[in-house]
């Protein structure tokens, strides 16, 4: 979600502060945060009913008949092994549409406005004096944008860590889409499970005192680590403007 989310995020943001006009950056941030005011449950709808067979039919195979003639690829990312009779069998991957792949996707449309919106009001504190020192040394539109970029890099990754806790502790919608089986896998394309959705799944079901232990430290684990994210994001997007111009 993240690989999907950040550059997305990072474009429009430089979109919405360094090319828009003004008449159209008010419509097109109020239609990138608008995505923040949808239920989870309609994402997951969305997700499984409309992304997922799409995802099954078209993009998948395609992906696998593009990627296939790289060595190793083949057995990385569409095989998988399992038991049969006692005995470990490797087998095609079956291109079902609900897996991590999906998950990624309906979790990147997500945390999108959340990204886009830290990061260009993040973008719009950058001193004009430092964009046009750029401008005025030589640089192209490309290389002052990658000055502001740097310029801002400790509260840009704040922002990336806000919609990291986001994606971790988000549950209705991957638990619709991501397929639900409680394997690590190496491959995107395989069903999976995350905290979120194994809380979902099996905590109303918790038949023995070990099982729903296990399940409450999974909900500690995933309490520890939203915090933490949180906590290191709202540290670097506070403080992230006087430590990047003391970097300059």
């Amino acid at each position: 979600a993240i690989l999907f989310a950040v550059p997305l995020s990072f474009g429009a943001a430089l979109f919405l502060t360094r090319l828009s006009p003004r008449w159209l950056a008010g419509p097109v941030s109020f239609l990138i945060e608008f995505l923040a005011a949808i239920p989870s449950i309609a994402y997951g709808m969305w997700g499984l009913f409309v992304l997922a067979p799409f995802l099954q039919q078209y993009v998948e195979p395609a992906i696998r008949s593009g990627l296939s003639w790289i060595p190793g690829v083949e057995a990385w990312l569409f095989t998988e092994t399992v038991r049969v009779g006692g005995n470990e069998v490797v087998r095609t991957l079956p291109l079902t549409g609900r897996d991590m792949f999906c998950g990624g996707l309906v979790l990147a449309i997500m945390i999108l406005p959340i990204i886009t919106a830290i990061s260009r009001d993040v973008l719009k504190t950058v001193p004009r004096a430092q964009i046009e020192g750029t401008l005025a040394l030589g640089a192209t539109w490309w290389q002052s944008s990658k000055e502001m970029l740097l310029y801002s890099r400790s509260a840009l990754f704040g922002a990336v860590m806000l919609g990291l806790a986001r994606a971790a502790g988000e549950t209705m919608a991957i638990t619709m889409v991501i397929g639900n089986n409680n394997r690590i896998s190496s491959s995107i394309f395989a069903p999976a499970q995350t905290m979120s959705s194994l809380l979902a799944n099996e905590f109303a079901e918790a038949s023995s005192a070990l099982h729903r232990a296990a399940l409450s430290e999974v909900a500690l684990i995933l309490l520890v680590m939203s915090l933490f994210f949180n906590v290191t994001a709202r540290w670097l997007v506070v403080g992230g403007n006087s430590r990047s111009a003391a970097a300059h």
